[in-house]
């Protein structure tokens, strides 16, 4: 085992609730579905789960007085370093049963991300382009759910890519 292992191996048994911890969106499709579910129980589920997440961060909008301005804001395009900056401090995103999941979190204390264009490829390796709503607080975490997402043939799903990223200014 090498040193850097190693040195991994005690963090994660010092602290072992770092190593479970997960976002809303997982821990609620965790509990949802089991090892047999169906491609349409985990869109199913992929989906009320993005909503229960979302109704969650609503209420923190609407405890902070800035639902309102988070409901009638126009959305804006983010610049290509601000989109970076979002997927650096966000997990990768995943497919699975054709459902695109990313939970995203936002490096911003004054914008709500609220839409992302994702592109991939189809099988005659034609680009196509999806788009996801949702709901990420400012420096929060969300979900962005996409359900019928293609993922084509296993090395197109490295085609897959987050393009786009739309936040609304509500401080």
């Amino acid at each position: 085992m090498t040193l850097k292992r190693l040195i991994l191996v005690l963090a994660l048994a010092a602290f072992p609730g770092v190593a479970a911890a997960q976002s809303c969106l997982r821990d609620c499709v965790n509990a949802q579905i089991a090892a047999t579910a169906s491609d349409i129980e985990i869109k199913d589920a992929a989906l009320a789960c993005r909503q229960t997440c979302e109704d969650k961060a609503r209420g923190v909008l609407e405890r902070d007085g800035l639902l309102d301005k988070a409901a009638n804001c126009k959305a804006e395009l983010l610049t290509t370093d601000e989109l970076r900056k979002v997927r650096a401090a966000s997990p990768s995103f995943y497919m699975q049963s054709n459902v695109f999941i990313w939970d995203a979190k936002n490096p911003f204390p004054d914008r709500v991300l609220t839409k992302i264009d994702v592109s991939a490829q189809n099988l005659d390796l034609n680009d196509v382009g999806f788009t996801g709503t949702g709901l990420v607080p400012p420096s929060g975490e969300g979900a962005f759910v996409i359900p019928g997402f293609y993922d084509g043939y296993p090395a197109v799903r490295f085609a897959a890519k987050v393009q786009k990223i739309w936040a609304c200014k509500i401080r």
